[in-house]
């Protein structure tokens, strides 16, 4: 089992690296003022790369949380792990629209907040301690019962400012909704994708990591892999964006494989969870000790927040050393509050992404240990 655990934290940890290399590409031109770099009108393969990479780290996360929480649960009682995982969901949804939200503006009264990965990895912990009251089975076929089908239900539209459509919309459609006193909410994650890729994980993880876990993790990973090639190749199901044949080859590559990201589509999630579980089963059967990203995986929540604020700062600061005036900084009216024109080449992005993490890894390494003593009963849910 050590060697198990040992190799989803491993992946864990590379999936964060990923990510890393994403939200430091977000500064390469100021918050906000990059273009799509999924837009094939628009988008230069470097950053088409750069940003499809990241794409790996929500589903494998969400699937990872799954397996984890199953075996979280089979060393608890049902009750007792029911009220964790929903006291843990629960905290991650406050987290989200706090402390990872004001990451992002340095001003806690910023009118548009966002709902984003961490709010629905909040709701699929729910999710979980309502599954975990039954067979496992059950969280398996409802989970794939959500990713298979919920495509179907793309075209379907509420009027805004109904009940409806602000349900609809964090469930499973990417929308800004107003709340009131000049504040709105922006749903960049709907949730449901995200709580079935977790129920997956949850319901999959007892058969395979039984047996011969390296095995069923390629074969499942192939088998994933193989249907994703043949649905985005035919454009039969699955995806919302269809894959169009370009001028050049490059670009015909890109449109295979910018399949969409929110909500997350069947195709996005086979796209990147197919060659992760068949990497996690290599993983499984020979697992490196590259202590670093180990420390990272099993910390992630912790280094989730430290790489955002410390990306910021990071940006601001060399902002203020290249001589932007401290009137140019102005977080109440500039998301961000980096100044215009502030940026850096996009081939710096891997290069800032690996000194940010070698700066925090010492830092996660401590949190590790203070939240592997158990002293602290909050670290539990974090």
């Amino acid at each position: 089992m050590r060697e198990r655990l040992a190799a989803v934290d491993l992946l864990r940890g590379l999936v964060m690296v990923l990510m890393v290399v994403d939200h430091a590409r977000e500064y390469s031109a100021g918050p906000g003022l990059v273009s799509d770099p999924m837009d094939l009108a628009a988008t230069s393969p470097l950053l088409f790369v750069l940003r499809w990479c990241s794409h790996f780290c929500a589903p494998v996360f969400a699937f990872l949380m799954g397996v984890s929480a199953h075996w979280s649960a089979s060393r608890k009682p049902t009750s007792e792990a029911a009220r964790h995982f929903a006291l843990r969901g629960l905290l991650l949804i406050v987290l989200e629209f706090t402390v990872i939200d004001w990451s992002w503006n340095f001003y806690p009264a910023w009118p548009r907040k966002f709902s984003q990965v961490i709010a629905a990895l909040g709701v699929a912990q729910i999710a979980i301690a309502m599954a975990v009251r039954f067979p496992r089975r059950a969280a398996l076929l409802t989970g794939a019962a959500i990713m298979g089908l919920h495509n179907l239900a793309s075209p379907v539209h509420f009027a805004a400012g109904t009940v409806q459509h602000y349900l609809w919309s964090f469930l499973l459609q990417k929308n800004v909704l107003p709340l009131g006193a000049g504040f709105e909410v922006r749903t960049t994650y709907p949730v449901l994708p995200v709580a079935g890729i977790a129920l997956c994980g949850f319901g999959l993880a007892g058969w395979l990591f039984g047996g011969e876990p390296g095995r069923r993790l390629r074969w499942l990973g192939g088998g994933l892999t193989a249907l994703f090639v043949v649905l985005r190749a035919s454009n039969l199901y699955g995806d919302p964006s269809l894959f169009q044949t370009q001028d050049a080859f490059i670009r015909s590559a890109m449109s295979f494989l910018n399949a969409t990201k929110y909500p997350i589509s069947l195709q996005f999630a086979l796209m990147t969870l197919g060659p992760a579980l068949m990497a996690l089963g290599l993983l499984v059967r020979h697992t490196p000790r590259w202590e670093a990203l180990l420390v990272l995986g099993r910390v992630p929540l912790f280094f989730y927040a430290a790489h955002l604020y410390a990306l910021h700062a990071a940006a601001i600061t060399a902002a203020w050393l290249l001589g932007f005036p401290a009137s140019s900084f102005d977080f109440a009216h500039r998301f961000g509050g980096i100044p215009a024109g502030f940026g850096y080449p996009l081939w710096l992005t891997p290069w800032l992404a690996i000194g940010i993490t070698a700066l925090l890894h010492p830092l996660c390494r401590w949190y590790a240990g203070v939240r592997g003593h158990g002293r602290y009963r909050l670290l539990a849910y974090l």
